[in-house]
């Protein structure tokens, strides 16, 4: 869910809308060190079998078979060979300064950095960050699907 309580409010679609998704790693994939999160193997087919999809974590840092090798086995094996379709994004500061600003996006996270914050606003794009709140919701990416796979209302 975004900031303002809605989900992808301008970008829910039918598949394969061309819109990059930027996903992190920590909280959103994964509950935790060792386990992934629930659903989180169908979150994963579904976003790189319809989207442009991006690493935005500090797992990967310009390298995206970093993620792989860290947390690949965790995953069924059709998906551990899909997650060697994401792109790698590299940045200094702010995971925004790896954002493509001129194409729709979603960014999956768990977190937002004021200096992120005030970027995405100076874009018109905060509700495009989906904050992903595993505590609260242990079957967010399951949820998550849900609502992107839903036919966009015309």
């Amino acid at each position: 869910m975004n900031m303002n309580g809605s989900i992808i409010p301008k970008f829910t679609s039918s598949h394969n809308i061309d819109m990059n998704i930027y996903l992190d790693i920590d909280g959103v994939l994964l509950a935790n060190d060792n386990n992934l999160a629930l659903g989180a193997d169908e979150f994963v087919k579904y976003l790189v079998t319809n989207f442009d999809v991006y690493w935005l974590t500090t797992h990967c840092q310009g390298d995206a078979t970093v993620p792989l090798k860290r947390f690949g086995h965790l995953f069924k094996d059709d998906v551990a060979d899909l997650l060697k379709r994401i792109k790698p994004t590299t940045w200094d500061n702010a995971k925004t300064e790896a954002i493509d600003f001129t194409k729709p996006f979603l960014w999956f996270d768990d977190d937002l950095y004021d200096e992120e914050r005030e970027e995405l606003i100076r874009h018109n794009s905060l509700a495009s960050w989906i904050e992903v709140d595993l505590a609260k919701n242990p079957n967010e990416l399951n949820r998550l699907i849900e609502v992107l796979s839903k036919p966009k209302k015309q």
